[in-house]
């Protein structure tokens, strides 16, 4: 037992009050430390994290928002705990699900012994426990690497981008041995509050365009930030359950919380103030109805306005051969 690597989570936070109780406790259980690099959390995000003993609490100095240098970040500090070490890079609103340290994949993880990357799958709720997406994809979110691998390094340089960065270094295969996990999920709860994602969707966009050097393309943007319901839903026979290890706490109740997103909304309008809007006209994001409360109401070329009424009549359509077609000749023009 004592061969065992040390198993670490990095976990950036930003306002994560809502959940980071239900995180801390569940991931506790299973995990030997678990960094956090808050990012001016305005809530009681500190005062939570510091209650737990496993918990080190860093700083992500930079105020707007940078995914790869906060991911760096965490790297680094994950590195300065001595001894083998598999890192586990989740958000706050991510647990593994129910029994996962009973499957196989488990135990091929944690007798791993090094230069492996493994892959899960996602279990999207939405608006409750019992209603789900399972997303048929592998991402990469955990990673064993052996004294060869400078994991710093070797993340900063394949990841330079502001948002949805990969999570640990996605060194090539022939390098590293990429291992699919299919016998428990990663189980995210931030679509359980539809009114937030919207704001963090558009968050997302807007920072895309802000700071990386790549053209974005709005129906691209659109539509892969703006798809709330997928077209195939899991309707459960019973409720998904989080990993408690023994705690059997309901959570439940996350379902119902009142953040609404607010500091992805004033992070949008600092951009703004800085930048203006017209680098970010062509997005679909103008009827946010907290933007028009903020008096963000932008004069929209004709071509916007009618590329932005055709993507949000035909989102629930997107997967359609006649939209896609559709799309696809709107992508030459825009």
């Amino acid at each position: 037992m004592n061969n065992q690597p040390l198993l670490i989570v990095i976990t950036p936070v930003r306002n994560e009050a809502w959940v980071l109780d239900a995180f801390l406790t569940c991931t506790s259980s299973w995990a030997d430390y678990i960094i956090l690099a808050d990012h001016h959390s305005e809530d009681n995000t500190r005062e939570i994290a510091q209650k737990y003993e496993k918990v080190i609490l860093i700083d992500n100095p930079t105020f707007e928002w940078y995914e790869a240098e906060c991911r760096t970040r965490l790297l680094e500090e994950a590195c300065k705990i001595p001894g083998d070490k598999i890192i586990f890079a989740l958000d706050a609103d991510e647990f593994l699900s129910e029994g996962f340290e009973k499957t196989k994949s488990w135990e091929r993880i944690i007798n791993s012994k090094g230069n492996e990357i493994f892959c899960f799958n996602w279990l999207n709720l939405y608006d409750n426990f019992k209603t789900a997406e399972y997303t048929k994809m592998h991402f990469e979110w955990a990673a064993h690497f052996d004294a060869s691998v400078d994991v710093v390094e070797e993340y900063k340089k394949r990841e330079s981008h502001a948002v949805h960065c990969s999570r640990v270094p996605c060194i090539e295969a022939e390098w590293c041995k990429y291992v699919n996990v299919d016998d428990f999920w990663v189980v995210h709860l931030a679509k359980l509050n539809h009114e937030k994602v919207r704001q963090k969707t558009d968050f997302y966009q807007v920072t895309w365009v802000d700071k990386n050097k790549e053209k974005a393309n709005p129906i691209n943007m659109y539509r892969g930030y703006s798809k709330y319901y997928p077209d195939k839903l899991w309707y459960l026979d019973h409720p998904v359950k989080l990993c408690s290890m023994g705690d059997d706490r309901d959570y439940s109740s996350l379902v119902q919380t009142a953040d609404y997103g607010k500091h992805y909304v004033e992070e949008m309008l600092r951009v703004f103030k800085r930048e203006g809007t017209d680098k970010f006209a062509m997005l679909c994001i103008w009827d946010n109805p907290y933007l028009k409360a903020a008096g963000v109401n932008p004069r929209l070329p004709l071509r916007y306005r009618i590329l932005h009424w055709y993507l949000r009549k035909t989102q629930r359509f997107a997967s359609k051969k006649v939209v896609r077609l559709m799309d696809k000749v709107l992508k030459r023009i825009y």
